[in-house]
């Protein structure tokens, strides 16, 4: 089985971060499912008090924008499916 990682960018001017949100084994369609799951669900900010989340697919389903309208604040954030396809030691989890 592929092994994917599902990360979120976010950030405000000339800030912008990324970081990983979960790692996982499956299916191609596992992980676009998976993806979906996410884009829906996470919260890029502890605290956030969610009024209004739009989802947005991005291509083929292998990335989405979300619109997040908060009590406080608007969060604009893009999550995006990756597949490991190399490495350079053992893979955390894997034989060894």
């Amino acid at each position: 089985m592929a092994r994917w990682v599902v990360v979120v960018q976010f950030g405000n001017g000339e800030y912008y971060r990324v970081e990983e949100v979960t790692r996982f084994e499956g299916t191609p369609e596992q992980a676009r499912a998976t993806l979906y799951e996410v884009a829906c669900t996470h919260r890029p900010r502890a605290g956030l008090r969610q009024q209004r989340r739009e989802v947005f697919r991005v291509g083929n389903g292998d990335a989405y924008y979300v619109h997040i309208d908060g009590r406080m604040s608007t969060h604009r954030v893009f999550y995006q499916l990756a597949e490991l396809t190399w490495s350079t030691g053992a893979v955390p989890g894997g034989p060894q």
